[in-house]
């Protein structure tokens, strides 16, 4: 069973806790983050880019308000407050922009390991690793100019580092979570669906839960059709590989293929009716 891996947000909350004096933005940075953020949305961009930004927006807020308080009233006080609204802000906005996809890992096991990344989980704790570190490059720029500041340095620089990394990622993955429908989904039926699987470059999938049959030639079985995630390893690697899905009556299949092109898929065929459609047109289950 796959992992989610959380590698980002566990980096974010050993920053925090290990930045010796955490240095709260100005109301500035946190407006400018939220607007790039709305920007992103507008523009279409990536889900992934987005999420970077609600991560930054996030962070910049925790800081600027762990410096409300004038006085220290228990231990880690500014840490607990950042960790808090970062968690608060993130946690119910990333499921809007969840965008799941693949990382094969080469090295583990004999023939690798692939795992289901939740990117704009790991893209949001970036955003936020990036604001928590923009104040101490900005202090580091001031000494390196002698002192002399740039007006709205540290607005500037913040965005700076924002709009470098989400440019990154949204050419990096062009073909997850865009704005732009990359993928498609064709309901056939049985006969259409018959001559689809008989291409051996198809993938044939059952995602019926619980078991009840299959039909003949079924490459993988999925024992939970609602977190299709969990058995990346078990899909084609290679998105462009065509998905063939079905289950007993349609319905769970339905859902799969929209979440297989959420993943990044490019072409999902769906069996409509599923395999009580597939007997009535004299189709055999085993």
């Amino acid at each position: 069973m796959q992992k989610k891996i959380f590698i980002f947000p566990v980096l974010t909350v050993l920053a925090i806790f290990l930045v010796k004096q955490v240095s709260a933005h100005c109301p500035l940075c946190t407006i400018g983050a939220g607007a790039a953020g709305v920007g992103a949305i507008w523009l279409g961009v990536s889900k992934v880019v987005v999420a970077l930004f609600i991560g930054a927006f996030a962070m910049s807020m925790g800081m600027w308000f762990s410096k409300i308080p004038k006085k220290r009233y228990i231990p880690f006080q500014k840490t607990i407050i950042i960790l808090l609204i970062f968690l608060t802000t993130v946690i119910p906005l990333i499921p809007l922009f969840k965008a799941i996809g693949p990382l094969y890992l080469s090295f583990i096991g004999e023939y690798g390991k692939t795992y289901a990344v939740n990117y704009s989980l790991v893209s949001s704790a970036l955003g936020g690793i990036l604001v928590l570190s923009s104040p101490k490059l900005s202090k580091t720029l001031t000494k390196l100019r002698k002192g002399k500041l740039i007006p709205f340095q540290g607005v500037i620089l913040t965005l700076l580092l924002l709009i470098i990394a989400g440019g990154i990622i949204q050419l990096s993955l062009t073909n997850l979570g865009s704005g732009v429908v990359t993928g498609s989904i064709e309901r056939l039926s049985p006969s259409e669906f018959e001559k689809v699987i008989q291409n051996e470059g198809v993938f044939l999938l059952n995602v019926h839960t619980p078991y009840q049959g299959q039909i003949d030639g079924t490459d993988e079985i999925i024992e939970d059709w609602e977190n299709i995630e969990k058995y990346m390893d078990k899909l084609p690697k290679d998105t462009s590989i065509p998905i063939a899905v079905y289950c007993r009556s349609g319905r769970m299949s339905e859902a799969v293929a929209e979440d297989l092109k959420e993943m990044g898929y490019q072409k999902i065929y769906d069996l409509d009716g599923g395999m009580n459609a597939w007997e009535e047109s004299g189709g055999k289950i085993i």
